[in-house]
């Protein structure tokens, strides 16, 4: 796949001399680059769940709207 890239300049010079340095061309330079980024970047975040209700001792079920609103009378 063809695509176009705009890079800080002294990046760009720096992967220059990288694959220059390895006898590399530029494309798979870049494409090494990447692949070893993507490998130690950390995995995409699932989405979070809201917490289970609370139970009170008289088992009254508090939901997150309620948590919230009492957070937020307290700030008042």
């Amino acid at each position: 796949m063809k695509t176009t890239l705009e890079l800080p300049d002294d990046l760009a010079r720096r992967i220059r001399m990288r694959a220059a340095a390895r006898d590399q061309k530029l494309k798979d330079a870049i494409a090494q680059l990447l692949e070893i980024g993507l490998a130690h970047a950390p995995a995409a975040e699932s989405r979070v769940r809201p917490p289970k209700p609370v139970k009170l001792a008289r088992r009254k079920i508090v939901d997150i709207d309620q948590i919230e609103a009492a957070i937020a009378a307290g700030r008042d």
